[in-house]
């Protein structure tokens, strides 16, 4: 078995920073097309200098869809020796194999109904649901619940129980080398050699 183990994409997260991209693009065309009408006084609002601001506004903005095409390649999940590693473009998450419980599959249109969910986050969530997601059951969250929300978000966290909730291709591939990884852990657990208690150690050395 490597150490390491693939690297899965975060489907769900990719496409939230993408949906980003068409609305990054029409601010950088709007800013650029006002800047274009006050250089050439076609009009005189905003008057100058703020061509200056509208032109720093579209170099802003095209740089945000710029990061909105690079960004998804650094949004994955990758099972390592120890642990598992979350890894996204403004957040790293480790989770230690001693925290899992297990794996399971999970219909995501059972676990966050299209009727609980608002428009926007109904048109994120939609084409997955086609997909099985993998959840990952835990004694307990790595970080606070609140953190993981606001840097993963919310469909990232299973409703019913303590766990993570990923959204990946080839989930049964993932799931798999998950598990592997978790029964070496507790295969090693069982194979490590107790060291005696006290009582033996003295008993050992009166016989």
């Amino acid at each position: 078995m490597k150490d390491n183990g693939d690297r899965f994409p975060l489907l769900l997260y990719r496409r939230a920073i993408a949906r980003h991209r068409l609305k990054a693009l029409a601010l950088t065309a709007l800013f650029l097309g006002l800047w274009y009408l006050i250089r050439q006084g076609i009009t005189d609002w905003p008057p100058p200098p703020a061509d200056v601001w509208a032109l720093a506004g579209s170099l802003v903005t095209s740089t945000y869809a710029l990061f909105t095409l690079v960004a998804p390649r650094f949004a994955y999940v990758q099972p390592r020796r120890n642990h598992l590693h979350l890894q996204t473009p403004f957040f790293r998450l480790h989770v230690s194999y001693r925290r899992m419980l297990g794996t399971r599959p999970v219909d995501l249109a059972r676990a966050y109904p299209p009727r609980s969910m608002g428009r926007a986050d109904r048109r994120l969530v939609a084409p997955f649901y086609a997909h099985s997601a993998v959840g990952i059951e835990l004694k307990e969250l790595p970080l606070p619940r609140f953190i993981l929300r606001l840097f993963l978000g919310r469909y990232f966290l299973t409703p019913d129980q303590t766990g993570l909730l990923l959204v990946v291709d080839q989930w049964m591939t993932f799931s798999q080398q998950v598990a592997v990884r978790l029964d070496a852990l507790r295969q090693a657990r069982q194979e490590r050699p107790r060291r005696p208690g006290p009582d033996a150690g003295r008993l050992l050395e009166t016989g």
